[in-house]
């Protein structure tokens, strides 16, 4: 009894480890985000199935061309036969013998009362008026442009992902900044209090203190609000459920960039070739060029090549056994030649023109506006770049210059204002150095995704 007993208590101790185990944040890197959006993500969950459903409209394509194998079976019951009227042919033949009274037409039957037919029946294009190949040469066409379409949505989603992940980053790293301000604050407020205490400072200055150091918690609250929000964002993206708790690991860190020393024209010419948007476009055009010679196909005659191996049974009952059958084996080579159906055809072929002309227009346009983006994403690079050698320099100067303001104020060569300017400047360099890092990092991911070049982590 007392080793069971001490046993439960084992456990019972152990309870409190679990359950905060259980409830520790899932620490993610930049790696790991993108891994579980590309998992997780509808978008690109429905364009991966797009690339399987394409590859399924090649095979009906082919099957356009390739011989069609059908088996049938019918059985008929004649509920009444009819009756065909015909000459009396044997009046005919008797002539002046014949009698008088014998009629010159007579009425007769044709066929019994059940026919069972089975059989099989081969059918096979000849020519198509150019359709079948062009039908599919569409086909695949499509399956590249809905390829290009998955790179498309995986490139932005690994974007997505990295502008939510530094966002984390960067709201976690101004609550530090809010936080050291905060310090900063409540240490030169034990100062001015000090000295107030002693006589060496004004009860304005103890004011000044302390309400600088309550202007800042407000902003506090309101930064670890941000960060809140920044990791529902990012979970969201990621698809995880709304109660997991997540964590990012990582940090801001400066390193040229590349693309960087670039010129923008190669820049340009890099996301024409390699832009996934533009791929597709190219693959639109085959298949609107493929859509004209369809549409001409439907002027051009068919020619379709069928056979027939079939069993024939007819009796007035229905025990019909297998040597009631007869055999036929027939083929033939039908021609179709269109000739009239109500302009349909002439519609048909000046709409895929016209479809073919508008991806030609398309084309320049979405070649235009890639250019642009190209341009915006390499200014971004080059913008957020100086402002962060700008910012750190900031930094530098600002800390030290709260450093001597706090000295001078201890030896009574300048004011309490002056001390709470060096910490307001302080707080502002080091918030605009966070956000440089930060645009920085975006802008190089905004960079590679205009180029068409994001393919990982970087």
């Amino acid at each position: 009894m007392f080793s069971r007993l001490k046993k439960l208590l084992m456990w019972l101790a152990l309870v409190p480890a679990f359950v905060g185990w259980a409830g520790e944040p899932e620490q993610l890197s930049l790696e790991a985000s993108i891994a579980l959006a590309l998992e997780n993500n509808p978008d690109y969950r429905i364009a991966q199935k797009e690339v399987q459903k394409a590859s399924a409209l090649i095979g009906e394509a082919y099957a356009n061309i390739l011989p069609q194998l059908d088996a049938f079976a019918n059985f008929q019951h004649a509920w009444e036969i009819q009756e065909n009227t015909i000459p009396n042919f044997i009046k005919t033949m008797l002539g002046p013998q014949a009698s008088p009274d014998m009629p010159d037409f007579v009425k007769i039957s044709f066929g019994l009362e059940n026919t069972f037919t089975y059989g099989a029946q081969v059918t096979q294009p000849l020519f198509l008026g150019w359709a079948g190949i062009a039908g599919i040469q569409t086909a695949q066409a499509a399956k590249r442009a809905t390829e290009q379409n998955l790179e498309r949505v995986r490139q932005d989603l690994i974007y997505q992902t990295a502008n939510a992940f530094y966002s984390c980053l960067l709201t976690q790293e101004l609550v530090k900044v809010q936080e050291q301000s905060l310090d900063q604050a409540r240490a030169n407020l034990e100062v001015v209090r000090k000295k107030y205490n002693v006589g060496m400072a004004s009860g304005f200055d103890k004011m000044r203190a302390e309400v600088e150091y309550a202007n800042l918690q407000p902003e506090m609250i309101s930064a670890r609000n941000a960060y809140q929000v920044a990791l529902t964002g990012l979970r969201t993206l990621l698809g995880l459920e709304k109660d997991q708790t997540i964590e990012v690991m990582g940090a801001f860190v400066f390193s040229e960039d590349e693309f960087s020393q670039w010129t923008l024209s190669d820049l340009q010419n890099l996301a024409a070739s390699n832009r996934p948007e533009l791929q597709a476009l190219q693959q639109q055009k085959v298949i609107s060029e493929k859509g004209i010679t369809i549409a001409r196909s439907n002027f051009l005659p068919k020619l379709i090549f069928q056979t027939d191996y079939s069993f024939l049974a007819s009796r007035n009952d229905l025990d019909i056994a297998q040597g009631d059958f007869s055999k036929g084996f027939t083929s033939a080579v039908s021609l179709q030649i269109p000739l009239f159906n109500g302009f349909r055809s002439s519609r048909q072929y000046q709409k895929a023109r016209l479809d073919y002309k508008i991806a030609l227009d398309s084309e320049k346009q979405i070649r235009d506006g890639i250019a642009a983006q190209v341009e915006i994403a390499y200014n971004k690079l080059q913008e957020s770049r100086e402002k962060y050698i700008s910012a750190k320099e900031t930094v530098d100067l600002a800390s030290e210059a709260l450093r001597l303001a706090n000295l001078m104020y201890d030896e009574g060569a300048n004011t309490q204002l002056d001390v709470i300017n060096s910490q307001f400047a302080l707080t502002r360099a080091r918030l605009n150095y966070i956000s440089s890092l930060y645009e920085y990092q975006v802008s190089r991911y905004e960079l590679r995704k205009a180029a068409g070049m994001l393919k990982a982590v970087f």
